[in-house]
Parts: structure tokens; C-alpha cells; sequence
């Protein structure tokens, strides 16, 4: 892998966890402010999804990376 692949693939990866921490601070922010909308073990289901779907994302891109980009390239 080169150089350049290296560093895109880290930005990726550094984009892709702060994703994951918004995505998890949102969370935190809703349950906070609706306490009866969303049940702990809900709020602990959704955590372990959203984990599995980055996490997942991550391991596809460090495994691939090259396929990686040329699946989200555009986006």
C-alpha cells in the first residue's frame, strides 16, 4: 500500500469515528431529554448496532481499502 493510500485511509478512519461519536452523543442527548421514550436496554441496543455498523465499516476499509474507495469514492 502506498503513502497516499495510507494517509486517506487514516482520514477515513479518523471521519469514520467521529462520525461514530456524534452518532453516540445524540443518543445520549435524546435519552437524557426523553427518558420515557427510550427504555436503557434500547439505548444499549442501539449503541452495540451503531458500534457493529462502524466498526464494521473500519474493518471492511483496513482490509480493503482499495475496494473501499472505489465504493464510496463519490460520496
Amino acid at each position: 500500500m502506498n503513502f497516499q493510500l495510507e494517509d486517506k485511509q487514516d482520514a477515513e478512519i479518523n471521519k469514520l469515528n467521529y462520525y461514530f461519536n456524534i452518532c453516540n452523543d445524540a443518543l445520549n442527548d435524546f435519552s437524557a431529554h426523553h427518558p420515557y421514550q427510550l427504555a436503557a436496554y434500547e439505548k444499549e441496543n442501539i449503541v452495540t448496532i451503531l458500534k457493529r455498523l462502524f466498526e464494521g465499516e473500519i474493518d471492511y476499509l483496513e482490509r480493503s481499502p482499495e475496494d473501499y474507495f472505489d465504493l464510496y469514492e463519490d460520496e
